[in-house]
């Protein structure tokens, strides 16, 4: 393959399909449809199917308010002239890289899902890396570098809980590093189980493998991956501040910098569901009506949770997910490593 050709492929995959036009007009898209389902089963008609679009233009149109300290009362003493200039240039300095991490961040988090799509095996991929031999490769890493770059969305949602100068943006922070930790266990073991069982990362032999051994791997992998699906995508049941009039870490938030953390959870929602659809479901990676009855699954489940289920304690969360979940994750990567040892 010609450099030209490679280039070529590389612009293609990471711009057009599987990349930044398909899987961020897909999170719209998904996201509008979502919001119908939710009006209608509530029995309302809801908004227009591209409405998560003109809320975008809508964001990006309006200035970024940065939330915490502001500046000094001007109403002081003459000899606390220089205190305050002081006090001033601090909270200035402080308020310029605020702003700048509220953009940057959640851009960040959206460039990870992309370039995470990017390199998942799908039909019509041209990603010119993706290797057409079927053959585990025992120091491949794609499926460890895809799962990282995927959860970069976590990372920043707890980071900009911590920005926040409201006390609830920091709770919510707080909530979703708790269930990160209390998750992280069994959905480790639901992601790496069919690698386990096969003895490499390598994620394009991975997806094809399909003896009779491997599909039932598989398919109790993918279950796992429901079962933490709530919590991994801060859905209602465990979301922060779900049900109340205050949005988690996007309280504090206005402007440009809301709606790329809203563009983030959106284009994190189709995401998942592609990456776990090729993961998981045979054939996934070369029958596209396989792969999009797949992702249409995921993201009618994940409407269903998000619609109507109702608010969990995250006391509750955390039991379920450390005291039962963990266990049977141990016991399940039990099974995975004595399979491989026979």
């Amino acid at each position: 393959m010609s450099f030209s050709e490679t280039l070529w492929r590389v612009l293609f995959a990471a711009l057009i399909y599987p990349g930044f036009l398909f899987i961020i007009s897909s999170g719209i898209l998904a996201e509008g449809l979502r919001r119908k389902f939710a009006a209608r089963g509530e029995g309302r008609q809801g908004p227009p199917l591209l409405q998560p679009l003109f809320d975008l233009l809508n964001w990006f149109q309006r200035t970024i308010l940065v939330p915490g300290p502001t500046l000094p009362d001007p109403v002081l003493e003459d000899e606390d002239e220089a205190k305050r200039e002081e006090a001033r240039a601090l909270v200035l300095s402080r308020n310029h890289r605020a702003r700048v991490a509220l953009i940057y961040l959640p851009l960040v988090a959206i460039v990870g899902l992309i370039l995470g799509t990017t390199l998942l095996p799908l039909p019509g991929n041209l990603w010119p890396f993706l290797r057409s031999e079927l053959e585990a490769r025992p120091l491949g890493a794609d499926l460890l570098a895809v799962m990282l770059l995927l959860e970069f969305p976590v990372a920043v949602t707890i980071i900009m809980g911590s920005l926040g100068g409201s006390i609830y943006g920091q709770l919510a922070g707080s909530r979703t590093a708790q269930l990160a930790l209390a998750y992280a266990l069994p959905y480790s073991v639901g992601l790496f189980g069919p690698a386990i069982a096969l003895g490499s990362f390598d994620f394009r032999a991975i997806v094809a493998a399909d003896s009779p051994g491997m599909l039932g791997v598989k398919l109790i992998c993918g279950l796992t991956w429901l079962l933490c699906m709530p919590a991994r995508l801060r859905l209602r049941p465990l979301a922060p501040s779900s049900g109340e009039a205050l949005e988690g870490v996007t309280t504090d938030l206005s402007g440009p910098a809301l709606g790329l953390m809203r563009l983030m959870e959106w284009t994190e929602r189709v995401a998942l569901p592609l990456f776990a659809t090729a993961l998981f479901v045979p054939y996934a990676y070369t029958n596209p009506l396989i792969l999009v009855g797949g992702v249409a699954l995921g993201l009618g489940a994940i409407g269903v949770v998000d619609a109507f289920f109702s608010h969990v304690r995250l006391r509750d969360a955390l039991n379920f997910y450390l005291r039962y979940a963990s266990l049977a994750a141990i016991a399940w990567f039990v099974v995975l490593a004595f399979l491989v040892k026979i």
